[in-house]
């Protein structure tokens, strides 16, 4: 499988979120349950995504001890791991590898809290040891 299709999609990147929102393994069922309701994923959809993100690696399942027919399954691939391989993704998709031009255009879509801009100054600082 190509890297780029080793990466959750749209949709399986919301079965992800689920399980890292509440920190522990889940049914396929509660998975379903736990979604927004505004995604509109039925329990099936939401085994298939969970089937394709066990190819991919992105989740582990254990058979439950009392019913062989129910897997519990949780993330083996956590948030921030998986944000930097999408983000990289994207930069190379769409800005041909350019991270500057990435975050230029991301940064002029909208205003920036004095939080956030402490947090940019320290990641330039960052990068400037780094040289």
């Amino acid at each position: 499988m190509p890297k780029e299709e080793m990466l959750p999609s749209e949709s399986e990147w919301m079965i992800m979120e689920t399980l890292w929102r509440c920190g522990h393994d889940l049914t396929s069922a509660e998975i379903a349950d736990a979604l927004p309701k505004s995604s509109k994923m039925n329990q099936r959809m939401v085994r298939v995504l969970i089937n394709r993100l066990c190819k991919k690696g992105m989740l582990t399942y254990t058979v439950d001890p009392d019913d062989a027919r129910v897997y519990h399954y949780s993330a083996a691939r956590g948030r921030q791991e998986c944000q930097k391989a999408k983000s990289s993704a994207f930069v190379e998709n769409y800005f041909e590898g350019n991270r500057l031009s990435a975050a230029f255009t991301l940064l002029e879509g909208g205003k920036l809290s004095a939080e956030q801009i402490k947090e940019l100054e320290d990641i330039l600082k960052k990068a400037r040891k780094d040289i």
